[in-house]
C-alpha cells in the first residue's frame, strides 16, 4: 500500500494519500482533482483497460472515491496504478 501512496502523492500532490492500516482494499479520493467518477470510470475500461471499482457503487458518500484492490501480485499492482494515473491524467 505505500507503494500506491507514494506513487499517487506523487503524481498529484493534492492528493495526499495515506495507505490504510489494515486492509488490502485502497478507497482514493479523488475529490480533491476535480474528476468526474463515471467518465474516469469509462476511460479506464475503454483506453486503460482497467477496471477499478467507482466509489459510487457503494452508496453516495463514495462519490469521489475508487477503490482499488491491492491484494494482488506487485506487477500488477504498479501497472494498475500506473493506468489509473494515466486515466486521471487524461481527464485534467
Amino acid at each position: 500500500m505505500q507503494y500506491v501512496a507514494d506513487t499517487l502523492n506523487a503524481a498529484f500532490p493534492t492528493l495526499n494519500w495515506q495507505p490504510p492500516q489494515a486492509t488490502y482494499l485502497a478507497w482514493i479520493d479523488l475529490r480533491p482533482l476535480g474528476i468526474d467518477d463515471k467518465a474516469l470510470q469509462k476511460v479506464l475500461i475503454e483506453q486503460q483497460k482497467v477496471a477499478i471499482m467507482p466509489g459510487y457503487t457503494y452508496g453516495d458518500e463514495g462519490k469521489g472515491f475508487v477503490r482499488l484492490n491491492a491484494g494482488c501480485q506487485r506487477s500488477k499492482l504498479e501497472q494498475g496504478v500506473e493506468r489509473l494515473i494515466a486515466g486521471i491524467r487524461t481527464l485534467q
